[in-house]
């Protein structure tokens, strides 16, 4: 029993840190907004190598718009959405594939999402941070 009680607090520390969260686009503080939810804890990744990172959109109830995605990215780090709209009718998820380059810097590199609703309405930027390793 005190075991689970000590496994709870854990639980609850690691739902609160598993995300980022932008601030909110759309109409902000309503619920015709929306946000961008990105990995909280840096992924390593190799120079020379590729891997995918998973985001979504958080909508607000009444938020019905296509939103569209763009990526700033740092130099020898290249960063493919497997969609550049998500439409108000599709599933809020979407991945990235982040190539990293042979001759990359070494370190945390941080990748910015914009996402811009089709409507009117404020763009909101999310972001992630990716740590390069060396391969060797």
């Amino acid at each position: 029993m005190r075991h689970l009680l000590l496994l709870i607090p854990a639980a609850m520390i690691g739902f609160l840190t598993g995300c980022n969260q932008s601030q909110d686009g759309g109409v902000p503080s309503t619920s015709n907004s929306f946000k961008v939810i990105t990995p909280a804890i840096s992924k390593d990744i190799k120079q020379g190598t590729a891997e995918t990172v998973e985001a979504s959109l958080d909508r607000g109830s009444d938020f019905k718009q296509d939103v569209h995605l763009t990526i700033t990215k740092p130099d020898k780090v290249e960063v493919k959405l497997n969609k550049d709209t998500i439409k108000a009718s599709e599933d809020a998820k979407f991945t990235m594939t982040v190539t990293v380059d042979k001759g990359a810097a070494l370190g945390d590199q941080t990748i910015k999402v914009t996402a811009k609703p089709d409507g009117n309405g404020a763009a909101t930027v999310g972001e992630f941070k990716i740590k390069v390793t060396e391969n060797k």
